[in-house]
């Protein structure tokens, strides 16, 4: 199910799977991932190319620009 919300922008991506990681039965990646029969990895993987990064302690994709990371 995963490939189906890769036709979504990333941002939309992003604020769907967000949407759905605030839910009770998904309060963490792996079972959002179990839910959308994939693998964790390919939904960081994926959103990672496209500057989405998932934060564990935020429990949420989080945009981050080339310009606002420290080195």
């Amino acid at each position: 199910m995963y490939h189906q919300l890769k036709k979504l922008a990333a941002d939309e991506r992003a604020k769907v799977l967000n949407t759905e990681l605030r839910k009770d039965e998904f309060q963490i990646l792996e079972y959002l991932a179990d839910h959308l029969q994939t693998d964790e990895s390919e939904i960081r993987e994926d959103m990672a190319k496209h500057g989405w990064y998932y934060i564990i302690e935020l429990n949420r994709f989080v945009k981050v620009e080339a310009e606002q990371a420290s080195l």
